[in-house]
């Protein structure tokens, strides 16, 4: 048997190359693909809802309108009332008489500053709600005076 033959005969060598890394590329490529869709837990989303707002009462009222959607559950929410730039100096906290808000149904909340005084005429006011699981926006309203 002749050494130098044998070592110097690369004929099946760079098909067999090819194979193991074709198998080592799928293999990752899978590996990567399933820890990225299994690894993903299930996302919970905010109620979607249909919410019209308005300013009823010479000012003095902030009414809600469910249209459609799904049920808003209060205690899993938060309802801030502010002016335009954000700040609520001045207003009172919008607190919702029922527990939960379901399609059809109207709320009223009193929308007066802490002084008992009406709100401004003039202003622009910012009314939104947001879910406290996913901090996701359901409403985001303007109101002027």
């Amino acid at each position: 048997m002749d050494l130098k033959k044998l070592f110097s005969n690369n004929k099946a060598v760079s098909p067999v190359i090819g194979v193991v890394l074709m198998v080592a590329i799928t293999v990752i490529l899978a590996a990567a693909i399933g820890s990225s869709v299994f690894g993903q837990g299930t996302s919970e989303s905010a109620p979607q809802a249909n919410i019209n707002a308005m300013l009823i009462n010479n000012n003095q009222n902030v009414t809600i309108e469910h249209l459609g959607g799904d049920t808003i559950v209060w205690s899993n929410s938060q309802i801030r009332f502010s002016y335009e730039n954000g700040s609520t100096d001045g207003l009172n906290t919008l607190i919702p008489k029922t527990s939960q808000f379901a399609v059809g149904q109207i709320e009223t909340f009193q929308a007066t500053e802490t002084k008992g005084e009406s709100l401004p005429s003039g202003e622009v006011f910012t009314l939104k709600i947001t879910d406290n699981t996913t901090n996701q926006l359901i409403c985001d309203k303007k109101l002027r005076t």
